[in-house]
C-alpha cells in the first residue's frame, strides 16, 4: 500500500490557497484523491491527507478572501477620504494643493484655485463615490462628488491616479482632472471663473481643470486635458 500522490497535491494546493485557483484546485484534488482511494480496493491510502488538503483549501481560501475584502474596503475608504480633502483644498484656495495633483497640472493650478475661491468658497465636499477603476500602473480612479458651495450644491467629477503609499500600503490619489457642474452664479463673481463647454443649462455652468477643448473630449466625465 502507498499514499495516493494526489492527496499530497491537495495538501500542497491547500497550503497556498490564498490564490483562488489554488483553493479550487485543492478542493478538486482532495475530492479526486478520496475517490481514487475508494476505488483502489486498499491499494492506496491517504484519506486523512486528502481531507487535510480539503480543509486547508477551505480555511486558507476563506481567510484570504476575508482579508482581501477588508483590505479593499480600507483602500476604498482611504481613497474617498483623500479625494474629498484634495477637492476641498483645491477649491478653497486657502492652502497649496499641488501635492494632490499630478505634476503636469501644476502650472495653472494656483490661478485656478484663486478663481474658484472667489466663486465658490467656502467649500465642503459631501457624498463621494468611486464610479470606476481603470487597470494600469498606477491604476486610475474616477470619482463623483457632491460639493456644497455658497451658491448651492454642485456635482463634481474627478479623475485621479491611485498611487500606493508604501508606508501604509494604501492608495493615495493624484488628481489629473476635475469637472464641476456649478449652480449658475448670480453675482459679479461669476465673471472671475472661466466657464467652458457645450450642453450647459441656464441653471448650471461647467468648470473644468485643466482646461480642455470640448469637441476633443470624450463623452465620459471627467475629461482629460
Amino acid at each position: 500500500m502507498r499514499s495516493d500522490p494526489v492527496a499530497w497535491i491537495a495538501v500542497g494546493l491547500g497550503a497556498v490557497a490564498c490564490c483562488p485557483v489554488a483553493a479550487l484546485g485543492g478542493l478538486l484534488a482532495g475530492a479526486l484523491s478520496l475517490a481514487r482511494i475508494r476505488r483502489s480496493d486498499g491499494r492506496l491510502t491517504g484519506q486523512r491527507i486528502a481531507w487535510t488538503g480539503i480543509l486547508l483549501s477551505v480555511v486558507v481560501g476563506a481567510t484570504s478572501l476575508l482579508v482581501a475584502e477588508r483590505l479593499q474596503a480600507a483602500q476604498t475608504a482611504n481613497s474617498l477620504s483623500a479625494v474629498r480633502s484634495a477637492v476641498e483644498q483645491t477649491l478653497s484656495g486657502s492652502v497649496d494643493a499641488s501635492a494632490w495633483w499630478v505634476r503636469e497640472a501644476h502650472p495653472g493650478l494656483i490661478d485656478f484655485q484663486r478663481e474658484m475661491a472667489k466663486l465658490v468658497a467656502p467649500v465642503t465636499v459631501g457624498a463621494t463615490t468611486q464610479t470606476e477603476t481603470l487597470i494600469g500602473n498606477p491604476p486610475v480612479g474616477r470619482f463623483r462628488l457632491v460639493i456644497q458651495t455658497r451658491s448651492g450644491d454642485a456635482i463634481g467629477s474627478v479623475d485621479a491616479l491611485l498611487v500606493t503609499d508604501w508606508s501604509t500600503w494604501l492608495p493615495g490619489p493624484r488628481l489629473r482632472s476635475i469637472e464641476i457642474a456649478l449652480p449658475r452664479p448670480t453675482t459679479a463673481a461669476s465673471s472671475e471663473a472661466s466657464v467652458e463647454g457645450s450642453g450647459e443649462s441656464p441653471e448650471q455652468s461647467i468648470v473644468r481643470y485643466p482646461r480642455v477643448d470640448p469637441p476633443q473630449a470624450g463623452a465620459t466625465l471627467p475629461r482629460d486635458g
